[in-house]
């Protein structure tokens, strides 16, 4: 039996803390705009700046140079978020669901903008460059203020209730990426009625975001904070908050460390996979030519491993959380040493010789760690929301926001570095291919360099991040003990002012 889960002798009571189908799909629906507007501000926006916003060389140079300097300005603007948000006053809605829908507002604002380019200015660069910055702040300030933790650790004080919470939302933006991967063919078909791609664009955005925010409305009415702590009038949030947390707050220290680290395992890990399954599997490298049926399919298989373990992964860790007792903090120790596993499989392989000549071993390795990097979404983000209840615990002051800025702006640049290295790689042997046939053009000697850096960047580095994220999470300081008096504490100092 759990404690704080009576049961009776013929019938189970439902706690207090369980969540039903309805906040299951609330938080679920809710991710909906995020996550579609994320996959428009990915790779599908640099196309459209490059090739169809009607901007020329110019559409490069801007694109490229934004998502730079936007990770730059993201070191400042997320403490700044954090500390807006932590201001909360809280009302009949709760403290932060009120910063959920600013998000889907301004995410469908700034997506639509960007792919909305009047005709008029895109021969004016510099009027150009005022409208893509500033509509580019408006989505990405929105993004930031989508923090789904923020939101779980007050519907529950239960952590595996919390990991119920985590599962749809996962799943589905999960979904949404696989639909993303057909936007391009949808443009292709509204082009073909409206005769110009720019306007498709347009219209696939304007469309889109709009069915997205409308579905995300929905699931915001459906959910509800339970657990927000009253603050005294005393006790107003400072940006000074922030620093005192880094210096005092153990837990969020420790975590962040480990995350900087171990952030970078799923980032390395597909960052690099195209580059050597081309090379290693589908081209003659006396020659350099690139038999493309054969990378058309394993380029297929890739993503499946990518894709199919990351989503079994989330629908496992449920089960996988209760087989280890409801300790998250274990979990992600096995989480991290999986994959790691499969990182040395991959790098064992190929010092062999053997795993250049044999795609099997080269997928059953990524099926390992994507799988294990699925799992771990659960306790991962279980020691998040944690943290943010031991803050309260700890303090007597809710800094939530506050405390999830640094993981946030971790997740951000880890993702821009690992392509950042893969591309140094690259530079570094001379990388050239012809872009009418595919085929390989530079010195060929240098491929069997480039196939071992790539398995460095996915395999060996992965496996040393999740070995120091071991070491370095075990000094987690909070214990079964302790986590029973957070929640008790937590239960006792909920505002009544949230709406019944």
């Amino acid at each position: 039996m759990r404690e704080g889960h009576p049961y009776g002798k013929k019938q189970k009571e439902r706690s207090p803390e369980a969540v039903g189908f309805k906040e299951i799909f609330g938080v679920t629906a809710l991710s909906t705009n995020n996550g579609l507007a994320a996959i428009f501000m990915s790779s599908m926006f640099m196309v459209y700046m490059t090739d169809y916003a009607g901007l020329g060389a110019w559409g490069a140079t801007l694109a490229t140079t934004l998502l730079l300097v936007a990770r730059i300005i993201d070191a400042v603007d997320d403490p700044i978020q954090g500390f807006i948000m932590d201001r909360g006053k809280v009302g009949k809605h709760g403290k932060y669901k009120p910063f959920f829908m600013l998000s889907i507002i301004m995410t469908v604002v700034g997506t639509i903008a960007l792919y909305s380019l009047p005709n008029a200015i895109t021969t004016k660069p510099a009027v150009v460059t005022i409208w893509v910055i500033f509509f580019y702040f408006v989505y990405d300030i929105g993004t930031s203020f989508y923090n789904q933790n923020l939101l779980f650790r007050t519907m529950t004080n239960d952590q595996e209730e919390r990991a119920k919470l985590l599962v749809g939302p996962r799943l589905w933006v999960m979904i949404l990426g696989m639909m993303g991967a057909g936007m391009t063919a949808i443009v292709v078909s509204i082009q073909a009625v409206v005769g110009s791609f720019k306007t498709a664009y347009t219209i696939l955005a304007l469309v889109s975001m709009l069915i997205s925010c409308a579905i995300s409305v929905l699931g915001w009415f459906m959910v509800k904070e339970r657990h927000v702590v009253e603050q005294e009038e005393d006790e107003k949030v400072k940006f000074s908050d922030f620093f005192e947390l880094m210096k005092t707050n153990k837990p969020m220290m420790i975590n962040f460390f480990k995350c900087i680290f171990t952030g970078f395992i799923w980032t390395f890990l597909f960052a690099a996979p195209v580059y050597y399954i081309k090379w290693a599997y589908c081209a003659d490298l006396t020659t350099g030519a690139l038999d493309a049926g054969r990378l058309a399919t394993f380029s297929m298989i890739a993503a499946m491993m990518q894709l199919v373990p990351l989503l079994v992964g989330t629908i496992i860790a449920g089960p996988i959380l209760k087989a280890f007792k409801g300790d998250f903090v274990k979990m992600h120790k096995f989480d991290l040493a999986c994959q790691g596993a499969g990182g040395l499989i991959l790098f064992i392989g190929q010092i062999l010789g053997i795993l250049q000549h044999s795609p099997a071993i080269f997928f059953i390795a990524m099926f390992i760690m994507a799988i294990a990097i699925g799992v771990d979404f659960v306790p991962g983000s279980s020691i998040s929301m944690e943290i943010m209840d031991y803050t309260i615990y700890s303090t007597g002051k809710d800094r939530s926001a506050l405390t999830g800025v640094l993981e946030k702006f971790l997740e951000k640049a880890q993702t821009a570095l690992s392509s950042a290295l893969v591309g140094a790689l690259l530079i570094a042997i001379g990388y050239q291919v012809d872009s009418v046939t595919g085929d390989y053009i530079g010195e060929l000697s240098a491929i069997p360099r480039m196939l071992t850096g790539l398995i460095v960047v996915m395999g060996v580095l992965p496996a040393v991040m999740a070995i120091i994220g071991i070491l370095i999470i075990r000094k987690y300081p909070i214990d079964q003990e302790e986590r029973g008096k957070i929640r008790e504490y937590i239960q006792n100092h909920q505002s009544k002012k949230v709406e019944e």
